[in-house]
């Protein structure tokens, strides 16, 4: 009964050995960026944190990156605001054939001003 308890224990201890050395064989061989594409889950396991901090990786949007990017802050007095579009995006506007017309006339108008 004793022989069959120190078997179990010693196969257990040996099972769980392996699967550490296992798990943390299997880390060495992971990419900066592999490990930086786990810093954007949800849920982030500990063994992978660990190992963020050992190699001091730092990541931006899943991949690993030298500098942070800056960010502007569009938060004024009244709360958020956004900046102005480029002007070069915004399309010329181009007038009806029909608006040349009734423009001229302002007899025509049916707005008053």
């Amino acid at each position: 009964m004793i022989k069959k308890l120190l078997f179990s224990f010693l196969g257990i201890s040996i099972g769980l050995l392996i699967s550490l050395s296992a798990n943390a064989n299997s880390l060495s061989e992971w990419s900066n960026d592999n490990l930086c594409g786990w810093m954007e889950s949800t849920s982030i396991p500990k063994f992978i944190l660990d190992e963020v901090s050992k190699r001091e990786i730092l990541c931006y949007g899943g991949i690993e990156v030298s500098t942070l990017p800056e960010f502007d802050t569009f938060e004024g007095e009244n709360g958020t605001t956004f900046p102005s579009p480029d002007p070069s995006l915004i399309p010329e506007a181009v007038p009806d054939k029909n608006s040349a017309d009734t423009n001229s006339a302002d007899t025509n108008s049916t707005y008053s001003y």
